[in-house]
């Protein structure tokens, strides 16, 4: 028997309070932020806290003869478990999943389970961590000699061959939907008609070990992975260019539960935007995200950990590291393997640590760790080498003043927005880019590199383009990654990408923007007030909708053949935005702009043409030449037809974009992303909320407050929030201000049939309602 243990939770806080809550749960993404909170920016002003999870386990006589565990996906962090008031087990990482078994532990009838979540002691975590079980809990009863591995790779694709690996005197079942393929031993299997995965056709097979009256299951593709300097990355035996990007583990507007819903929304939401590998940044995918990115067709790259043994912040996982990373590596491993999604591992973000010779020393015997587990794929490490190379001169070092102890520090004195330390900082963070393109051609770098080079499968370079033509040159041999990378840089690394075989792919920081790391990468305008929030650094907002960065990627990436045309928002025209290094515009797709006429604004074109044209009510607005596929002007708004023209070197046009005024009635439009609901427990739906006008037009320059009220049992309410990066709102109050003309709302389905109505409204604007109706 396999169990999730979703109801039946009572969460208590520190305060004493008690309340009923649902696996998986966030606790911090409920808690009050303040300015004094020591996560900062970094954590989104979040504070910490310790949380305790109980419910009650009921075994029968016969349950206490068989195996019994339990899997958690995810605590964060420090986990203590007890059962009946006796520690069972103990959990430092608060991104690694762990087993206890309560085999002998347990009695009959009723068994209280408590989980203790420690997340006082912050910092911890260089971005929003979420608090408390935020990932499932599985209950697993099972006879004793029921089958505890089953793992499946693939050995060949013509003929297709398997390799099932489990435990011994295991009988194996393969099956095609419900068509059983294969009955009999564990082995090398063979499979006739076969169907290959890809992220173009991902087709999934079943297989089943069976053993003493239990059973283990799991999926598998039938897809070969290969690389090589000469060939490059090659998927099924064909060349394939990895079109990356990062992606922390949080939901937005949910915080950092991980529902299945939420992890295959954005999995096929990237992938309707022209990705096909992300990499999971910093730490291990969920077992949703690996299972939607196998049904979507969607390529991994899993990573484990942001630090090893030196500390990025005071509370980090670095003071567990050494007793902790082989368990942790072991875990990611096993749970990663018979995933056909899954091609790389990545054994450590920005680890200064790679620019000593015991870091590498440590690196080395990870990768052959690793490879002990699964020899199956390559490792590699995303090194910044700017921040190595530091670290030999003994700058950006973290040290510790005085000993090192486990209990929380006292909180700030608080936020204050200073624009002469902001302005100062932001002159630097500007100009990073460049600085880390230069410093990672230097000699020192060079020395480094070559130094970590010979200890992994595939050299990660963050923001280290510079690097390409070199090392091409001086090693051909070694296959590189851009592990982590600037939007703006794209055109420059994706032609590298098309020419060099041994650069496999790029991965853009970020896919999907994400919670804490607040504001270091959205154009920040000062009007906004409230505590940063929000990175402003996703190619999506939370919210899922496109930005123009996402825009200029599926221009350089061919998916777009017509410019890409936006402008600055008109209602901050004047202002001067602090400008984080990693957008290069927060331009919209619009030009309705009712009550700015006149005010200045800038017009982004993005378009691999060599020449573009701007025409504004048939007047031309001006003719340049595009550099990295991109291209700017100045005007003033005047309501009417903005057009951007593709032209050839001989001034042909070769496409076009054209944006239109709209309205200026303001209504409020409703967009659920699915009305066929179904009565279950755990279902999301997401529902966009836009100011348009009559005719459908969005109106970005309307970022008014919405309200939301529901009616009817068969939905329940999550959140609401945008795209705004800086607020002092909760997402978990049913009033939040719009970004950009939108906002969304996030629903869950209960167990029971029947209508819900969800109304909305808006500062004197007409509500509008939508009804749902949810069945069996």
């Amino acid at each position: 028997m396999e169990k999730i243990l979703k109801d039946g939770w009572t969460l208590e806080r520190e305060t004493g309070e008690r309340i009923p809550v649902s696996l998986p749960h966030d606790a911090m993404i409920e808690e009050k932020r303040r300015a004094t909170s020591r996560t900062g920016k970094d954590g989104g002003y979040f504070p910490g806290g310790i949380y305790v999870y109980s419910r009650e386990l009921h075994f029968t006589h016969q349950d206490l003869d068989k195996r019994i565990e339990l899997l958690f996906e995810g605590v964060y962090q420090l986990a203590t478990v007890y059962l009946n008031d006796e520690e069972i087990a103990r959990n430092t990482y608060g991104y690694g999943e762990f087993t206890v078994d309560l085999t002998g532990k347990a009695h009959e009838g009723a068994n209280i389970l408590r989980v203790k979540a420690d997340n006082s002691l912050v910092p911890n975590c260089r971005w929003y961590s979420g608090s408390g079980i935020y990932r499932p809990v599985r209950l697993f009863v099972l006879p004793k000699g029921a089958p505890t591995f089953l793992k499946v790779r693939t050995l060949s694709l013509s003929p297709a061959k398997i390799e099932v690996t489990s435990d011994e005197g295991s009988e194996i079942e393969i099956y095609d939907g419900n068509a059983l393929l294969y009955k009999g031993s564990a082995g090398e299997i063979s499979i006739s008609d076969p169907h290959v995965w890809s992220p173009d056709t991902p087709y999934l097979y079943r297989a089943v070990s069976k053993k003493d009256g239990g059973e283990k299951e799991t999926t598998f593709g039938l897809r070969t992975i290969s690389y090589d300097a000469k060939t490059g990355f090659l998927l099924n035996g064909e060349r394939t260019l990895l079109r990356g990007g990062c992606l922390h583990h949080d939901n937005g507007i949910i915080g950092a539960v991980s529902l299945y819903d939420a992890e295959y929304r954005r999995i096929k939401k990237l992938k309707e935007e022209g990705f096909n590998c992300l990499r999971i940044s910093h730490n291990p995918a969920s077992r949703y995200l690996l299972e939607a990115a196998d049904r979507l067709g969607m390529l991994i790259l899993d990573e484990c950990f942001d630090g090893w043994y030196l500390p990025k912040n005071y509370h980090d996982h670095a003071r567990y590291f050494f007793s902790d990373y082989e368990k942790e590596l072991k875990a990611m491993v096993e749970k990663d393997y018979s995933h056909p999604s899954v091609i790389m591992y990545s054994l450590g973000n920005e680890v200064t640590e790679t620019g000593t010779k015991k870091g590498v020393a440590l690196l080395d015997k990870m990768c052959r760790y690793v490879h002990s587990l699964d020899d199956t794929r390559p490792c590699t490490v995303a090194v910044n080498v700017l921040l190595d190379v530091y670290f030999k001169h003994g700058l950006g070092i973290y040290r510790d003043i005085g000993k090192y102890k486990p209990v929380p520090l006292p909180e700030k004195r608080g936020y204050h927005e200073k624009k002469a330390g902001s302005a100062f900082f932001n002159y630097w963070t500007c100009r990073l880019g460049k600085l880390m393109f230069m410093m990672s051609k230097s000699k020192s770098a060079e020395k480094i590199v070559d130094a970590i080079s010979p200890a992994i499968d595939i050299m990660g370079l963050n923001y280290g383009s510079s690097r390409y033509d070199i090392d091409i040159v001086r090693q051909p041999d070694r296959l590189l990654l851009g592990t982590e990378t600037m939007v703006g840089d794209l055109y420059y690394n994706w032609e590298r990408v098309k020419k060099y075989p041994a650069l496999l792919g790029d991965f853009v920081w970020s896919a999907w923007d994400y919670l804490g790391e607040a504001c270091i990468g959205d154009w920040t305008y000062h009007s906004y007030k409230g505590l940063p929030l929000l990175a402003g650094q996703g190619m999506l907002d939370i919210t899922g909708n496109a930005k123009a960065s996402m825009h200029y990627m599926r221009i350089v990436w061919g998916f777009e053949k017509n410019p890409y045309l936006g402008v600055r928002p008109l209602n901050h025209s004047g202002e001067r935005p602090s400008k984080g290094a990693w957008q290069f515009t927060d331009a919209v797709s619009s030009w309705t702009w009712h009550g700015y006429e006149g005010k200045k604004t800038v017009a982004d074109v993005f378009s691999l043409a060599p020449k573009v044209r701007l025409v504004l009510n048939g007047k031309t607005i001006g003719e340049k030449k595009t550099k990295n596929a991109r291209a700017s002007f100045k005007l003033k708004y005047e309501p009417g037809i903005l057009k951007a023209v593709a032209l050839d070197e001989n001034g042909n046009e070769t496409g076009e974009t054209a944006l239109r005024t709209g309205g200026q009635e303001p209504v409020i439009a409703l967009l659920p992303e699915y009305r066929d609901l179904k009565a279950k427990e755990g279902n999301l739906l997401h529902l966009e909320i836009e100011f348009r006008d009559q005719d459908g037009n969005l109106l970005p320059y309307i970022e008014n407050p919405v309200k939301i009220e529901i009616e009817g049992k068969s939905l329940r309410f999550l959140g609401l929030g945008s795209g705004l990066c800086k607020t002092d709102e909760t997402f978990s109050a049913t009033t939040h201000r719009a970004y950009r003309g939108r906002a969304e709302a996030v629903f869950m389905t209960t167990d029971q049939e029947g209508k819900s109505t969800v109304k909305v409204s808006s500062l004197g604007l007409p509500a509008k309602s939508i009804e749902f109706e949810v069945r069996k």
